[in-house]
């Protein structure tokens, strides 16, 4: 005996494409009781009259089985079916499993996972395992304050800390349950984490920029999903999440575990570490914690700035030890008696962005003692490992008792957004570097002349870049973008001016369009990763 048609609304993958799955599941007493009354009607017109009890009766019946409201997803759930993770049949989310967009989901992150482990991850497990794990600080808090949500890259190097605490400027966010979103916005938001990952996975940094975009796209919006998809990845359980505000800034506190190990906590927060009130209080809270280590990646040669010497000294005086490559705390400020330093992989040159930040003491440690050999994975902005350099820095010295209260730096009254007066969104572009470009006086001969000059010199940097086969796709178009933007300045016209000149613009103002916001790198106010 088939039931009427209509009944196929009981079947849970039916329901799962019409309506949110918890809604779903409080139609379905209502499906039943339907189904019963078409039934007695076609097959037994004569008990009509008892349609109703006998409806009632299986309402009742059937309602523990097939109406009860499924759990709702927890935070561990959730981040296994972000990441791709199978989840057991009783999960309220399995039944999602089953789509033909989470399947696509699936597949495509679990190749650049793959990807990444492959490439760099598990190399640098290798590395932390021989060169961090025998320091008993490795255990302790690891600061990575331009790290953004690049969870991925410190666990790798530091699996057994205590307390990790993330900084950046991409806000914390949210995880609904994916079983209350509709199918199309549930599709949409697992592409739209995809593209968060991509570049973090395939370069092992964020591009601020990128993500400025992408995470306040679809629902699963801020950094939250992105921490949620690195711990599920990294073979983590999340035991807990809260949202935290202990000094002012929003954050978000996670317990997690691993099996067979104790609770370990991460935290991540939306701060600004350009020298400041909010700084101060930052590193403050920061220092009550405990010292430990600090890890710098892709930072774009921010600590070289005054703009950021409160972070920068805090981490000299309160850290056990320091991992990073060149675009962290410059070299000269670990070349002293405090710190045994060992330089690993091969110096090259910073990118032409960052040029007036190549450090000659950095590149000189290669000839000395201090080079401790080659890397298997790409560091910072150098995603080959033949052009990469990391930098590990034990303490000697005696580090501070009681960390900070870092002393007011006299620095220009702040605006309420300092990352408008810094431009740490432009992460791939330092603030030192950020200023306005002389522009030549084109009234005279000679103005005319030296502005032909400048463009001469800004097209032959543009020709070096395109030539540059060591340059990944993505550096390439970030460098590419800056010499636009110059040329346009050089000729007094504003960056969004590309095709609108009376002037002759250059060939590649001409090309492709100049974006108004500064191109970001990875992290945190940097945001890294």
């Amino acid at each position: 005996m088939a039931f009427p048609g209509h009944v196929g609304f009981l079947h849970r993958r039916d329901a799962d494409a019409t309506l949110p799955l918890h809604i779903a599941g409080k139609m379905r007493p209502l499906a039943i009781f339907l189904a019963f009354q078409k039934l007695f009607e076609k097959y037994n017109p004569a008990m009509k009259k008892a349609i109703p009890a006998a409806a009632l009766f299986g309402l009742i019946f059937f309602q523990g089985t097939w109406a009860a409201d499924p759990s709702p997803s927890t935070p561990d759930e959730q981040g296994d079916f972000l990441a791709g993770i199978p989840l057991p049949g009783s999960s309220v989310l399995a039944p999602l499993q089953e789509s033909p967009s989470y399947k696509l989901h699936q597949k495509e992150l679990n190749e650049k996972w793959a990807h990444c482990k492959k490439a760099r991850y598990d190399a640098m497990q290798k590395w932390g395992e021989e060169h961090l794990k025998k320091e008993a600080s490795s255990r302790d808090v690891v600061r990575y304050l331009f790290g953004g949500p690049d969870f991925l890259n410190a666990f790798a190097f530091f699996p057994d800390a205590r307390v990790m605490v993330l900084g950046g400027l991409e806000p914390v966010g949210e995880v609904p349950p994916p079983e209350s979103l509709k199918h199309s916005s549930f599709a949409n938001s697992l592409d739209v984490l995809r593209q968060a990952l991509g570049t973090s996975l395939y370069c092992g940094y964020f591009i601020t920029k990128e993500m400025k975009g992408q995470l306040h796209q679809g629902s699963f919006h801020g950094v939250l999903p992105v921490l949620y998809t690195e711990l599920a990845l990294t073979g983590n359980r999340i035991e807990s999440v809260e949202m935290v505000s202990p000094f002012g800034s929003p954050g978000v506190k996670i317990t997690y575990r691993r099996p067979g190990h104790g609770s370990q906590t991460l935290y991540y927060f939306q701060a600004d570490l350009a020298n400041g009130s909010g700084c101060q209080r930052f590193l403050s809270w920061l220092g009550d914690l405990g010292s430990g280590p600090a890890y710098l990646k892709a930072a774009s040669y921010l600590l070289h700035s005054d703009s950021f010497s409160q972070t920068r000294d805090f981490l000299l005086n309160t850290s056990t030890l320091v991992v990073e490559d060149d675009s962290g705390i410059p070299f000269r400020h670990l070349n002293n008696g405090n710190w045994k330093v060992q330089v690993f992989g091969a110096y090259t040159p910073p990118l032409p962005l960052f040029s007036s930040h190549k450090q000659l003491d950095f590149d000189a440690a290669y000839y000395t003692g201090a080079n401790g050999g080659p890397i298997t994975f790409g560091a910072g902005y150098h995603v080959q490992p033949k052009q990469a350099n990391l930098l590990l820095a034990t303490r000697t010295g005696k580090i501070e008792a009681r960390p900070v209260a870092v002393a007011q730096a006299s620095v220009p009254a702040q605006k309420k957004n300092s990352q408008a007066t810094v431009k740490q969104t432009a992460k791939l572009e330092p603030a030192s570097q950020k200023k306005t470009i002389p522009q030549p006086d084109t009234a005279t001969p000679a103005g005319r002349e030296d502005r032909h000059k400048s463009l001469a010199v800004l097209e032959d940097e543009e020709r070096s870049i395109r030539d540059d086969q060591q340059l990944s796709r993505q550096e390439r178009i970030i460098l590419l973008q800056s010499i636009w933007r110059k040329q346009l300045a050089v000729m007094g016209l504003p960056p969004d001016a590309a095709g609108k000149s009376t002037e002759k613009a250059t060939p590649s103002t001409k090309q492709i369009p100049i974006q108004t916001a500064e191109p970001s790198p990875p992290a945190s106010g940097a945001t890294d990763t």
